[in-house]
């Protein structure tokens, strides 16, 4: 891949839909970190999310592209469509060491995440082959407790080599809070991009 960038951080979502707290994410780790890239991966199922209020993977994914667009340094991406579902991030970082060799790749998580990082699918695989670039913790969409690791030694220690703490501002934004407020006919116009919002708009999506 003639002119790839060097380092990528990959920062996985369903993006349903991308709002600007997702934006100022990915900009962050782009400008602050020694990213040359921030690709927003598209996930088309989420094994820990409900796919009930999900729409189609193509929509999110316009929404992302045009979020992105004026953003050389952010790009979106639709690997995990092709994958088998629901998508594991293990399988999907195996699929990208093996297609890009050439690039080095981080994943970008957000504290809430990283603290249930135990639940994962081969997660000290994750670990031991790409940098953790980390977010300050943010209210999930549907907020679980995190039962502890029945092995403790299964719990990634924060100061694990191979986990960087960002100091990423946080704008707190649901999206379950837009989809709602989209159904109920409110202003959301300064909570998410408006190339995006007008794509909402014109699509009728989660009306």
């Amino acid at each position: 891949m003639l002119g790839a960038p060097a380092k990528v951080g990959l920062y996985f979502g369903t993006f349903n839909p991308i709002h600007l707290g997702h934006l100022v994410i990915a900009n962050h780790m782009a400008n602050y970190t020694d990213l040359d890239e921030v690709w927003l991966v598209v996930t088309p199922w989420n094994p820990q999310k409900s796919p009930k209020e999900m729409i189609g993977q193509d929509h999110r994914l316009q929404m992302v592209h045009l979020a992105v667009s004026e953003n050389e340094r952010l790009k979106g991406c639709d690997v995990e469509f092709d994958l088998p579902q629901p998508n594991f991030t293990a399988a999907t970082m195996r699929h990208l060491r093996k297609t890009h060799p050439e690039i080095e790749f981080s994943i970008i998580i957000g504290e809430d995440n990283f603290e249930r990082l135990h639940t994962w699918q081969a997660h000290w695989e994750l670990v031991s082959e790409h940098q953790i670039l980390v977010y300050p913790r943010r209210s999930s969409d549907d907020p679980k407790p995190v039962d502890p690791p029945l092995d403790p030694a299964d719990r990634v220690p924060r100061d694990h080599p191979n986990v960087y703490w960002s100091d990423a501002p946080m704008i707190s934004i649901s999206s379950t809070y837009l989809r709602d407020a989209i159904t109920q006919q409110k202003d959301i116009r300064y909570l998410l991009h408006d190339k995006v919002l007008n794509y909402i708009s014109n699509n009728h999506l989660y009306e």
